[in-house]
């Protein structure tokens, strides 16, 4: 690696990191590795921030943002993109953890597009209280469910009923088929009142493609964050066709037979930060993985060292990592399909959000899926995946083996991401920070449908102590993060200015142009006629 690179990637890494047991105020150890800062790094750069919690008591009020789902032309990512068509045939799939506001809402917006539409309720049992440990057995489950969706969709594409399917928030689906699959990501009103979904995807996909010009020039790359990751590999031309456009088709054939179309690219909404598949022989992952939330919860600081993308030593975590380090034990003499050495724990994922007005949500906050799986698209928020490739078909062939299969994550929420592109290098995110934000090109795209610093801004940054506000990381957040993130999150809902105040958060869009902006579904600007509330920035002038 050429020099200046490692030493811009070094200057980015947590500083004072502690390598001896030392013992905070509690009479607790403070882990080995644990960041360590004298001051707050990123109080001044990335300050907290969160929009006003937007109460919304009749489905009506949830239409203009339905407006723009509607309306975006379909693709298979992330971004809810419905493409509504009149008299198309449309299968809504919801369950009893999805609110009955939305589920309402839906059902006027399919009525309005006049498709022909059934909506297929599933009863999940109980809405559970979660906590982050909970991720082990959840994708254990997950990951079998994922699979019997995948079959589900191969039988309807046979039985040809539908035309299109809308469910999940997460996952693969089958690409390139007669039917097509969509998202529902809208489990309560609070995750679809948001500009995250009247933003124009016009703006999301080039964000997207941005991002994936740059992932697939990079030579090698190296992924810091302030909570103790620093990892780095190489990004091997074999992963690659011979234009570096797609991934090796071979590799591709093998990881994810019958759905190619799918897995050779990149996922809307999600972009693959290294690629989604093993090669048999260079892996070369080196380096450290940390971090204190996964898809379900906050989790207590976990660690994971990573030789030739292969995790060798799970440190710390609490229950979380006790249970890993359970899954990894029993698993560690597995020769699973298309991995380079056996065990299932390999890290494989280092996915990309591109969406900057995703946040977590407050209400119910950890429960069923009012849990962290919706804020990892947020955008420059970097997820780490391990485990077996959710829903490939190498997954497939190891439950078909009666192997363990399942996969976990840690989120990164102020990642660098440097890219070293043949003797130059470029930052791709910085502190969390995506950067197609600030690309002259994307905000020229974002000015053709109004302010472009409140398209291309983030509604929201969490608040971490020790990390952008003031308090010990450790003392303050990271030896019990949940109660930490469960006590904001209720704050932030309840006296929310307060709570802007006591964290010394960012309020660009709780005051002025930007709450006008930000709440009641802001429709007419970005070329969607809809309804408009009073107060937004349409309804209040």
């Amino acid at each position: 690696m050429p020099e200046d690179f490692t030493r811009i990637a070094s200057e980015r890494s947590p500083n004072n990191m502690s390598t001896s047991p030392e013992v905070d105020r509690s009479g607790l150890i403070r882990p080995q590795g644990l960041p360590s800062f004298d001051t707050p790094p990123l109080q001044s750069a990335r300050p907290p921030r969160c929009p006003p919690f937007v109460e919304i008591t009749n489905s009506d009020q949830l239409l203009p943002y339905l407006e723009h789902v509607a309306q975006r032309p379909y693709n298979h990512g992330l971004n809810a993109c419905w493409d509504l068509q009149p008299g198309e045939r449309v299968m809504l799939r919801v369950d009893n953890w999805h609110s009955e506001l939305t589920i309402e809402a839906c059902k006027k917006i399919l009525e309005k597009y006049q498709v022909k539409y059934d909506i297929k309720y599933i009863d999940r049992g109980p809405i559970p209280q979660w906590v982050g440990a909970d991720e082990v057995e959840y994708y254990l489950f997950r990951t079998k469910e994922l699979a019997e969706w995948m079959d589900m969709w191969e039988e309807e594409e046979k039985n040809q009923a539908y035309d299109k399917i809308l469910m999940g928030y997460g996952g693969p689906v089958l690409a390139e088929r007669l039917i097509k699959i969509q998202r529902m990501p809208f489990i309560t009103p609070e995750i679809l009142a948001s500009p995250a979904h009247a933003m124009p995807i016009e703006v999301l996909n080039a964000m997207d493609m941005w991002t994936w010009e740059r992932i697939r020039a990079a030579k090698r790359c190296r992924i810091t964050d302030p909570e103790g990751t620093d990892l780095s590999f190489t990004n091997h031309d074999a992963y690659w066709d011979s234009e570096r456009k797609f991934y090796d088709p071979d590799l591709t054939a093998a990881t994810w037979t019958g759905n190619e179309h799918f897995g050779k690219t990149y996922l809307p909404g999600h972009v693959t930060g290294r690629p989604w598949m093993f090669h048999p022989t260079k892996e070369d992952g080196e380096g450290v993985i940390a971090g204190t939330t996964n898809h379900i919860a906050a989790v207590d600081w976990t660690q994971l060292i990573v030789e030739r993308s292969k995790i060798t030593e799970i440190r710390e975590g609490g229950a979380f990592g006790d249970k890993l380090r359970d899954v990894m034990e029993r698993t560690k003499d597995i020769q699973y399909p298309t991995f380079p050495d056996k065990g299932i724990m390999h890290w494989w994922e280092a996915s990309i959000g591109t969406n900057p007005h995703i946040h977590r949500p407050r209400k119910d906050f950890p429960s069923g899926f009012v849990n962290c799986l919706y804020e990892r698209v947020r955008s420059g928020v970097i997820h780490m995946g391990f485990g077996t490739i959710i829903s490939s078909m190498a997954e497939r062939e190891a439950a078909r083996m009666g192997h363990l299969v399942g996969h976990w994550h840690l989120h990164l929420y102020f990642p660098t991401y440097e890219a070293e592109m043949g003797g130059d290098n470029e930052t791709i995110i910085e502190n969390g920070r995506l950067g197609a934000l600030d690309d002259p090109a994307i905000r020229k795209i974002a000015a053709k449908y109004g302010d472009p610093d409140m398209w291309l801004d983030e509604s929201w940054n969490p608040a971490v102590p020790g990390i952008n506000m003031d308090g010990n990381y450790w003392d303050h957040y990271a030896r019990d993060p949940l109660h930490w993130v469960k006590s904001e999150l209720e704050i932030c809902r309840n006296y929310h200015p307060m709570f802007m105040k006591m964290v010394g958060a960012d309020d660009k869009y709780c005051h002025g142009p930007g709450a006008d902006w930000w709440k009641g579904g802001c429709c007419n600007h970005s070329g969607v006629e809809a309804p408009v509330l009073g107060g937004n920035c349409c309804g209040s002038h």
